[in-house]
């Protein structure tokens, strides 16, 4: 009986999110996957309205999800999501985590500087969360400038959305904003089916505010559900194709520095 229940909790996501998770291991052999591997990920996530129908986790849950997908194609490990974010835009939604740049920024660099001292090769800092993105960039010139350890880099989906116009079926909100909508609903249907409520999903295509992009406009302001599109639209098998698509752009970005360095 024990071998069957073995076999089905290997194919369970809980267990795949521990093959290459650095949070489960001791520190020995932590020493030995990091020194003996090709990079160490730090991820980022938050904790952030995703409208009715999504957990606050979204971000955490599906940056995780990919880490350790990227990390077993690549040979590499990851250590568990730094979860709360700068989320700005979105903290007048109760509930929602924003932390400001500076500590985030701060934090990143001294658990960068901890992964650089155990003799990791190189480190990727990765984020699904885009409201982290400038601070990953002011993350890596410190790490650059002060010469700790493994060359630091970025590996991102910005601008992922002119890759999957093919297997989305309907439009983004202003062209590029996927927060809660199509996109991001089909991921944590495909990922975490029972996380999401989709008798709760929306259609939501507010009016672009006359300042947004010029100034700093919360989107509580102009936004009553919290999700962008039509969140209604999204589907597992969607979720699927969206998921491998973004992996192989992580995974060629990797390869790509990997081939340079």
């Amino acid at each position: 009986m024990w071998k069957i229940c073995w076999r089905w909790m290997k194919n369970t996501p809980a267990y795949k999110l521990m093959a290459r998770n650095l949070f489960y291991t001791n520190w020995d052999d932590a020493k030995n996957r990091i020194q003996n591997c090709e990079g160490v990920i730090l991820t980022l996530g938050s904790v952030e309205e995703h409208g009715f129908h999504l957990p606050m986790g979204t971000d955490t849950i599906i940056a995780e999800a990919m880490a350790e997908d990227i990390s077993q194609r690549q040979d590499l490990y990851y250590y568990p999501c730094v979860t709360f974010g700068q989320v700005w835009s979105a903290r007048d939604y109760e509930g929602t985590v924003s932390i400001s740049p500076a500590c985030l920024e701060e934090y990143c660099i001294q658990a960068a500087k901890s992964i650089q001292r155990a003799g990791a090769k190189r480190l990727f800092i990765f984020s699904f969360h885009n409201g982290n993105h400038k601070v990953i960039t002011e993350v890596l010139r410190i790490l650059k400038d002060e010469g700790s350890g493994a060359q630091a880099y970025h590996i991102s989906l910005g601008g992922i959305e002119k890759k999957v116009q093919d297997i989305l079926t309907t439009p983004l909100w202003n062209g590029k904003v996927w927060h809660a909508g199509e996109l991001e609903t089909s991921l944590m249907l495909y990922l975490r089916p029972e996380l999401v409520h989709m008798e709760k999903a929306t259609c939501e295509f507010p009016e672009v505010p006359k300042a947004y992009g010029m100034s700093a406009v919360p989107w509580k302001s102009f936004l009553k559900s919290g999700a962008f599109g039509d969140a209604s639209s999204a589907s597992a098998e969607k979720g699927q194709r969206l998921y491998e698509r973004m992996c192989e752009e992580l995974c060629g970005q990797i390869a790509e520095i990997k081939e340079a360095d």
